[in-house]
């Protein structure tokens, strides 16, 4: 709890002091940083459980960064680590001999009950990290590394933290005869407080780092760092396996013990360093070139740029200018151009319609022509009509000819006809004249005036089935004989 008051009232006083700081994005960072957390060995002891500890972390570090995201760093840091390993199992040696009665042998058990031991090594660590960033603003950057360590374990022991152990003689040739509380044979229950340098550190070793935080500046150069750091050690430190027992006891006196600890003895062979927790560090950052030197630079670049917008500014008028010049040009072509193509399409238009009134001038003539051999010779034009009074149904030829003297009369006003509708002998006869015959005269009579003639040119009269052209007694006759003729007056 006093450990998280502190971090609070840093971090508290970190932020008071960074209300109004800001800092720009610096080359190069040197600082120091404490962190604290799971520090601990990883191992299996062969007959007890193992249980993580804490630890600390202190180092001094270097960082360059060689544009705003990539950079690398280096450093040396000291890592402090702690684990447990905790023992209940009883160990039996048979056939010893006591000291009080050397010629009994005897069968000595070693019972261990809820012994503690506790391990701590030192590491000296030189870590290489990739280092990323990325500014948020002038206040704050994430940082973020990855790398490896090379690791030397530099001190490291251990001690019995609570807990006790049995000595117990069973005596076979007596009738399995038990000695288990008897101080004075060495038989009884002992608690330790047995301490010692571990002596099967290895030399060198090699660890997978890495961490993750925030930076925040507190002035333009300081800044403080808080965040989390993890590294696990890939090579083993224990430098090689052994084969003694980690407690050895004197066949001839039980009280005396020789206890080696789990990492100097046969409990274990492989020992993997483990660190992670949460870090602050603070650092001093400054540029990768003098401040004078980069503020003439700086001015030598903001001049440059301003003689380049200058030049690109007098490049853009004239380029303008140019453009101008050739959209005038271009636009005086296209309305000539433009002119001369509207004055041939009229003539050419005016040339098409002379032309079409010429041809229809020429196919009216013609059809006033043929029309006046027909008045002069008496002959006359025929329409035929299906068996209703009013509805046309032309034969091939009678359309086109009727659209022919359509046109003629629409041009000449001073022609006259006469449409004389004709029927069938079905039905009744003065019907047929008085209403059918006339009807179909003035059927035809509505489809010349709706195709432009004048309707004073056209007179209508009923010759009923008075004058039949074929026999009333066929479906074919009366067909034809359902008719309206077209005379010229």
């Amino acid at each position: 709890m006093k450990t998280k008051r502190i971090f609070s009232i840093i971090a508290a006083a970190a932020l008071a002091i960074t209300a109004s700081a800001q800092q720009s994005a610096h080359n190069n960072y040197l600082g120091v940083s404490f962190g604290g957390g799971l520090n601990t060995m990883l191992y299996n002891p062969a007959n007890g459980s193992q249980n993580v500890g804490a630890g600390l972390d202190a180092s001094l570090f270097y960082g360059r960064f060689f544009n705003k995201t990539i950079g690398l760093g280096v450093g040396l840091n000291y890592s402090w680590a702690n684990a447990y390993a905790t023992y209940n199992w009883n160990e039996v040696t048979p056939g010893l001999t006591h000291a009080s009665n050397p010629n009994v042998p005897y069968d000595l058990t070693t019972g261990f009950n809820d012994f503690k031991e506790r391990q701590n090594v030192g590491v000296l660590s030189i870590p290489v990290e990739v280092l990323f960033r990325k500014a948020f603003n002038d206040c704050w950057t994430l940082i973020g590394g990855i790398g490896l360590s090379i690791d030397f374990p530099i001190h490291g022991k251990y001690y019995a933290k609570k807990g006790d152990y049995s000595t117990t003689g069973v005596f076979p040739a007596l009738g399995n005869y038990t000695i288990s509380n008897m101080p004075e044979h060495g038989f009884s229950t002992y608690t330790t407080t047995q301490g010692a340098k571990i002596n099967n550190l290895a030399k060198v070793g090699g660890s997978l780092i890495g961490d993750l935080g925030a930076r925040v500046a507190l002035n333009d150069n300081w800044g403080m760092y808080l965040g989390v750091y993890v590294g696990y050690g890939f090579t083993n430190l224990l430098a090689k396996e052994k084969t003694a027992e980690m407690v050895m006891v004197n066949p001839t006196n039980p009280a005396q013990i020789d206890y080696r600890g789990t990492f100097d003895s046969n409990e274990t062979s492989k020992v993997n360093l483990l660190r992670c927790g949460v870090k602050i560090a603070f650092d001093f950052g400054w540029p990768a070139v003098n401040k004078k030197k980069a503020e003439a630079e700086r001015l030598a670049r903001e001049q440059f740029v301003l003689d380049s917008i200058a030049a690109a500014e007098q490049a853009r008028m004239a380029r303008e200018k140019a453009i101008a010049d050739s959209i005038a040009a271009a636009e005086a072509a296209r309305l000539a151009a433009a002119e001369q193509a509207r004055l041939a399409r009229e003539k050419a238009i005016a040339d098409s319609i002379a032309a079409a009134e010429a041809e229809h001038a020429r196919q009216v003539q013609e059809a006033i022509e043929r029309f006046n051999a027909l008045k002069t010779k008496g002959e006359s034009l025929t329409v035929h009509f299906d068996l209703g009074a009013d509805q046309l149904k032309f034969k091939e030829g009678e359309q086109q000819m009727m659209d022919e003297v359509c046109m003629v009369l629409s041009e000449r006003h001073d022609i006259r006809i006469v449409v004389i509708g004709h029927t069938d002998n079905t039905g009744d006869a003065e019907q047929n004249l008085r209403y059918f015959g006339l009807k179909r005269a003035e059927a035809l009579k509505a489809y010349m005036v709706a195709q432009g003639v004048n309707a004073d040119q056209i007179e209508c009269e009923s010759k009923g089935q008075n004058e039949p052209v074929a026999d009333n007694n066929t479906r074919e006759g009366r067909a034809q004989n359902r008719r309206a003729i077209i005379k010229f007056l």
